[in-house]
């Protein structure tokens, strides 16, 4: 028997402004780009269709940006991502996801649903601004639009203090995996100490585990001495 599709309390959808990738009528696509009649225009499909909104938010992000590694300049080359809006809507009353998709105007793949967990919506909230991705660029709560329910900028004076604390949680455990590609790189001779206080994120590893990336340098060095010296007795011939 196929399993029954769940009703969700909260989506976020992101999607860009090309005219394209919205089932919209040519009215409403006349408001492409703009976020708050966009999220006007959402709110009333979605209820149109039977949904009930408690809260909605919107946000345009126009400054996302990826890192490509460059070889030839061993630096990385900033692109910036195509301008998108995030749309976050909260039900008191929802669908499956099968339904909104069609209701909203957009393919399933471009609306996330609730991860598990009793602060999924609230990490969905932080992310309209990124304030818990230290990598990613930090956009102003007032740019957030407000289409229902409780003004956004109150959640953020209100959640700024657990949201920059799950910052910094992010940025110690993604350190964590920062040292152990250190810790490689040092031991294969491919990471010197230049390399490390160049780079930013390097860096913080290094003033964070500066104990545990020396002695794997003094590792290095001790290991490369011994190896020298097999080396040059085979060469001499002292083991024959």
């Amino acid at each position: 028997m196929a399993r029954k599709s769940a009703t969700l309390g909260s989506v976020l959808i992101a999607q860009d402004f090309l005219p394209e990738h919205w089932n919209w009528a040519n009215t409403d696509l006349a408001t492409l780009g703009d976020i708050e009649k966009m999220g006007n225009v959402i709110k009333t499909r979605l209820e149109n269709g039977g949904c009930k909104i408690s809260e909605m938010y919107a946000v345009k992000h126009d400054k996302d940006e990826s890192k490509l590694w460059n070889e030839y300049t061993m630096t990385y080359d900033v692109k910036f991502t195509t301008n998108h809006a995030h749309f976050l809507i909260k039900f008191s009353e929802g669908k499956t996801l099968e339904e909104i998709a069609p209701l909203v105007g957009v393919e399933p793949q471009f609306i996330e649903k609730p991860h598990r967990g009793r602060y999924s919506y609230d990490n969905s909230l932080a992310y309209m601004i990124h304030i818990k991705y230290d990598n990613k660029y930090q956009y102003d709560p007032h740019d957030v639009a407000t289409i229902v329910g409780k003004k956004y900028i109150e959640y953020y004076r209100e959640r700024y203090e657990a949201w920059t604390r799950g910052r910094a949680e992010r940025k110690m455990n993604d350190t964590k995996n920062t040292l152990n590609f250190l810790k490689v790189g040092i031991a294969k001779g491919e990471i010197n100490i230049e390399d490390i206080i160049l780079n930013e994120d390097y860096r913080v590893a290094y003033i964070l585990y500066n104990d545990q990336i020396k002695k794997v340098f003094e590792s290095k060095a001790s290991a490369d001495s011994l190896l020298t010296g097999l080396q040059n007795r085979q060469e001499r011939g002292d083991d024959e």
